[in-house]
């Protein structure tokens, strides 16, 4: 709508409708008067969108609160069951589902042992996953927003493909042979992406302006600015994990030399090292020489690596994916090397850490489809 068109009082409504649930939404509970003073309506005008809301089963009253003289208020929240999405995170060996709620609260979740395959046999054995899931939840397929899948790979979102997934082992894969099979309304996200949009979604506010580096199998990310995720000209923004920070040096899975990723993935701690991550922190905190002079290196580049994106975007940045909540602990030494390095801050304090947000940090693709929703609701 331009600013030479008037709002009809069927906008006004739909837009009043709207402003009261998402304020619902981002509150814990509320009460109605706190509803009309916050958003300066009129008792009756909240009274008749609550009704309707109540109707379609979006919110729920959930007690009253103390009293402070006179009678107490009902507390009003969302009823995270009136609506839901699935979460499918794609591994290599096996498959996490989760069913999430409105407020993004998981319902249930699930994890099937299956290796990928481009094979009819993969997609059955992930569409019955879903169904299961689904069921299981107790879920009608009018309550379903949508699935949101996520790959460890570059993805060409025009033609549905997926471009490459090292993790994987597959290329120029057609995803629309996974999304057909859902019965429900799909898309696929790079996890990485996805894990950003989560941490985002879980953790920032509508406003933020920030980039994510996702430290797991692989590395990547997403800037993302007021909720939006910036994709790029081909679809391949974030892949920080491709930057090249030592010219000629260490093999990435992608076939190029030098590159971030192959000095600062989950691997560099675990599976080079020949242990799990818990074993190389524990034996770091201990003070193992060879962990410790291993976890210093992995130190230094990843402050090379974050000073660089620094540099060009000038916002905050968070770390996240498997590895960051081991670091959480490093994080003044993390910092000082990013003092020492770069030339215009003296604190670092654009830097959070994330503490990984357990199995939430896997729900971007489906949050995708609660936000939708949440923008729809008139």
């Amino acid at each position: 709508m331009n600013s030479s068109q008037k709002l009809t009082n069927t906008d006004v409504k739909k837009l009043n409708k709207n402003r009261i649930f998402r304020l619902i939404y981002n509150s814990d509970k509320i009460s109605r008067q706190e509803i009309a003073d916050k958003l300066g309506l009129s008792l009756p005008t909240v009274n008749q969108n609550l009704k309707m809301l109540m109707e379609e089963r979006l919110i729920e009253y959930v007690g009253n609160f103390n009293s402070t003289g006179g009678r107490r208020a009902q507390a009003i929240t969302i009823n995270n069951n009136a609506k839901k999405a699935v979460s499918v995170n794609v591994k290599a060996d096996h498959i996490n589902v989760d069913i999430v709620g409105l407020k993004g609260q998981i319902i249930y979740s699930m994890v099937v042992k299956a290796h990928f395959s481009k094979g009819s046999a993969y997609i059955e054995k992930m569409s019955e996953a879903v169904r299961h899931a689904v069921d299981y939840a107790g879920s009608g397929a009018d309550d379903i927003l949508g699935v949101g899948i996520t790959v460890p790979g570059i993805l060409d979102d025009n033609k549905q493909i997926l471009i490459s997934a090292p993790p994987l082992k597959v290329k120029n894969y057609d995803l629309t042979k996974l999304t057909s099979a859902i019965g429900y309304p799909s898309i696929v996200m790079n996890d990485a992406r996805a894990e950003a949009y989560a941490d985002h979604w879980l953790n920032g506010k509508p406003e933020d302006e920030k980039i994510y580096i996702m430290l797991g199998e692989g590395v990547g990310g997403a800037y993302i600015n007021a909720s939006a995720i910036r994709s790029g000209v081909h679809n391949r923004g974030g892949e920080f994990g491709h930057m090249v920070i030592h010219p000629g040096g260490k093999e990435c899975l992608c076939g190029k030399k030098g590159c971030l990723e192959a000095y600062v993935s989950e691997k560099v701690l675990s599976s080079e090292q020949d242990m799990t991550l818990n074993n190389f922190f524990e034996l770091a905190a201990q003070g193992n020489n060879d962990s410790v002079n291993v976890l210093d290196e992995y130190m230094d580049n990843l402050a090379l690596g974050i000073n660089n994106i620094y540099t060009m975007m000038d916002c905050d940045i968070v770390l996240g994916g498997t590895v960051a909540p081991y670091l959480k602990r490093y994080e003044d030494s993390i910092k000082e090397r990013l003092v020492n390095d770069y030339s215009f801050d003296t604190d670092a304090e654009y830097l959070r850490i994330s503490d990984g947000g357990g199995r939430k940090s896997e729900l971007g693709a489906a949050l995708s489809f609660v936000a939708r929703f949440i923008d729809g609701v008139e």
